[in-house]
């Protein structure tokens, strides 16, 4: 039975978070999931706001943990409160919609009889516009009772006692459920108390554990927040040689590091260092993780705008194919956030390059799939020329747009104007009312 509500529940879930000062999440971050817990455990670490009291009325059960500066002690403390089967963890500031929390439910139970401890879900970043500008893999959802655990002050990852994450212990569920994120906006991530917080645990990890290349990845992170690059490209290296120290013989994903190679290489192309030393962790970025697209993604954007061109299109082609044969939310986290802007580059990459037909293609491509691109449609239209026969321009976008629509047209003749193919504009006019034409003609078309 589940103490909350009376309900039978074929699979006994017990959703732990840990929290202080929450009240502007606590509702929903508990009432997503209501429906399928068999119990809610929240840990107090110290909140002078409402939370406790929100918490309490929605049903939770409600701990207190005095705060010792370690999130894994506290999280480990939440799952000793559990009694179900399985464990839910998820911070106050994420959730599932509805749809995923009836697949999680599903999920488990098929699994139930299954050797699986863990499940693999999709973690995706919400920005203050609630859109997805990054993303990863977690595992938030795992079986209670077998030695698993939280470990590390800060950052901490959920380990197995005894013995080592395997592929066969979680079953990947990529793809099919969606863990949203809504704190690690920019504007969240410079918040000074946050960053000295941070950085203060971080140090104490690395005064206890100094060969921890996670953690010196940390560092490098609260670095970059503060906007000492220097300090945050000289962690990143560290950390790179120590896990290149440490697992001489890596094979598969490794989120941190993943992350590191894409920060490093984003830092020293955005500061302009030498071109050498930008190549030269290129090369050691895509041999360890050579299925990660981001590498290729900020080479290709960082020659483009040497004007580079021929070597631009190479990188910024293989990193969407890269991205095309391999799914993880956790790879291409900073292509996918840029993918018109990349699509855009490439065009420009194959025109300048003396690639037409290429260029083309490109643009054709995209606009099937975002027709309303200005930025591609102006490049399909310069690589055109001014001089091509408007007739048979229109006849080819007639293909890609519905001139009887009037926002799709007017797309079209404001993309014409503005890279001044006149006589194209002229083409369309016989598609617009006397009525539209004069308004057209008030706007200054």
């Amino acid at each position: 039975m589940d103490g909350g509500t009376g309900k039978v529940k074929k699979i006994r879930i017990s959703q732990c978070m840990i929290v202080k000062n929450e009240e502007k999440n606590i509702e929903r971050a508990l009432l997503w999931g209501k429906d399928i817990m068999w119990e809610q455990i929240v840990v107090d670490t110290g909140s002078t706001d409402r939370t406790v009291e929100m918490a309490k009325g929605l049903g939770a059960k409600v701990f207190h943990f005095d705060w010792i500066d370690d999130f894994a002690a506290a999280k480990n403390f939440a799952i000793e409160q559990a009694k179900g089967d399985w464990i839910a963890f998820l911070d106050a500031d994420e959730y599932m919609n509805a749809d995923d929390a009836k697949k999680l439910e599903q999920l488990l139970g098929k699994i139930e009889k299954l050797p699986y401890l863990a499940l693999l879900t999709d973690w995706l970043n919400l920005n203050e516009a609630g859109e997805v500008f990054r993303g990863g893999s977690q595992m938030r959802f795992f079986r209670n009772g077998r030695g698993i655990h939280y470990a590390g002050r800060i950052h901490e990852s959920l380990e197995k006692k005894g013995a080592p994450w395997k592929a066969e212990d979680f079953l990947d569920g990529c793809g099919e459920l969606r863990i949203f994120h809504t704190g690690y906006t920019d504007k969240a991530l410079v918040s000074g108390d946050k960053i000295e917080r941070n950085k203060k645990l971080i140090l104490k990890e690395l005064e206890e554990r100094p060969e921890d290349y996670a953690m010196m990845g940390n560092l490098a992170d609260v670095y970059r927040a503060m906007g000492e690059f220097d300090l945050a490209i000289e962690w990143y290296e560290r950390s790179n040689r120590q896990f290149l120290i440490q697992e001489p013989d890596w094979q598969g994903m490794n989120e941190r590091m993943i992350t590191n190679y894409s920060c490093l290489l984003n830092l020293l192309c955005a500061e302009k260092k030498d071109r050498a030393w930008i190549l030269r962790t290129y090369e050691e970025a895509i041999r360890e993780f050579p299925q990660e697209s981001d590498f290729d993604y900020l080479v290709g954007m960082y020659l483009a705008g040497q004007n580079e061109w021929k070597q631009a299109a190479s990188h910024l082609e293989r990193a969407l194919k890269i991205l095309e044969q391999n799914s993880l939310v956790c790879q291409g986290m900073m292509l996918t956030a840029d993918l018109q802007r990349v699509w855009e580059y490439l065009a420009m990459a194959y025109f300048n390059d003396g690639k037409k037909e290429n260029c083309v293609n490109t643009c054709v491509a995209f606009l099937k799939e975002e027709r309303f691109s200005k930025g591609i449609l102006r490049i399909l239209l310069t690589v055109f020329g001014r001089e091509a026969d408007a007739g048979q321009v229109l006849d080819f976008l007639g293909k890609l747009y519905d001139l009887s629509n009037l926002k799709e047209r007017l797309f079209v003749l404001k993309a014409a104007k503005e890279v001044g193919y006149e006589g194209l504009a002229q083409e369309l006019r016989p598609f617009f009312s006397p009525q539209e034409l004069e308004a057209l003609k008030s706007m200054g078309m």
